[in-house]
């Protein structure tokens, strides 16, 4: 329901497989203008990264389109059901931490299938890119993502705790409204007793990179590239760590314990609010998906 900013349950993937799910179907709950013409917004946020050549573009686009109409058919429905599942759940204040762990599995389902959508077509794209081409490609996710590591393990620990706290609570308010004093004291509270994963997270997220990259260079035959893309976009957790692991599991669980006592303690007016925005984002996933 809540995607905090900071590494707080942290990352299943790495940026490029990232932006292109994100794309696919979240930045799809903003219109169905913005949808339609989601194809030719993934090329050009792609060129930040690496100038294509027009075959290369066009070859994207049409990859990209047709994965977008298969997810307008097939996804947005489910999608759209676990909103609604999430407005009723809020609206009748039956909201638990098992339930809500029963919510993220869920989304993890539909995330899980929305990547392997992607895989063949981020194949076939990488498999597009010259010698030349990867090393921008590479050198410039260097530069971003370096930014982002910096800005995300801060240089002190009280750097972190005041960048996840003002993360948390600002994506919980953009669904409630303003939190009071106690509330945004649960939050606080909540984020202080879990374990710091940032430097686990960052170490993470460069061995990813590290085999992403080593793939794109290795160019193997063609089953093999597609099961080895797959691990790294659909089940990037292999990578981690059995310590990282536990402690993401533990900070999931005092998060869920977290939302579900925040959510029992929301006046009349958040609560209204929270159940309008989830029923605002399945009313527009079920229109983009009749437009199909």
């Amino acid at each position: 329901m809540f995607a905090f900013r900071y590494p707080i349950v942290a990352g299943r993937t790495g940026p490029f497989a990232a932006l292109l799910c994100a794309v696919l179907l979240v930045a799809g709950c903003t219109a169905r203008f913005l949808y339609d013409r989601l194809d030719s917004f993934i090329v050009w946020q792609v060129e930040d990264y690496v100038e294509l050549t027009g075959e290369q573009k066009q070859a994207l686009k049409t990859d990209i389109q047709e994965q977008l109409n298969f997810v307008r058919k097939n996804e947005m429905l489910r999608a759209a059901n676990l909103f609604e599942q999430s407005a009723r759940d809020l609206e009748s204040n039956r909201v638990t931490a098992e339930l809500l762990d029963q919510r993220y599995y869920a989304a993890l389902e539909i995330y899980d299938d929305l990547m392997l959508g992607i895989v063949p077509l981020s194949q076939r794209f990488l498999r597009s890119l010259s010698a030349s081409q990867v090393d921008e490609f590479f050198a410039n996710l260097d530069e971003v993502n370096d930014e982002m590591y910096d800005e995300y393990s801060g240089r002190t620990a009280e750097t972190r705790e005041r960048n996840r706290n003002r993360s948390a609570v600002k994506s919980i308010q953009e669904f409630t409204g303003r939190l009071n004093k106690q509330q945004r004291g649960m939050v606080t509270d909540a984020l202080a007793s879990m374990d710091d994963a940032s430097e686990q997270w960052i170490a993470y997220q460069r061995l990813w990179q590290q085999r992403f990259r080593e793939l794109i260079a290795r160019r193997p035959p063609e089953a093999e590239y597609h099961a080895e893309l797959t691990q790294l976009f659909v089940y990037p957790r292999n990578l981690h760590t059995e310590e990282y692991r536990a402690r993401v599991h533990g900070n999931r669980m005092i998060l869920n314990a977290m939302l579900a006592e925040l959510f029992g303690n929301l006046s009349e007016r958040q609560r209204r609010k929270a159940v309008r925005k989830l029923d605002g984002y399945a009313a527009m996933l079920r229109d983009l998906a009749a437009a199909g």
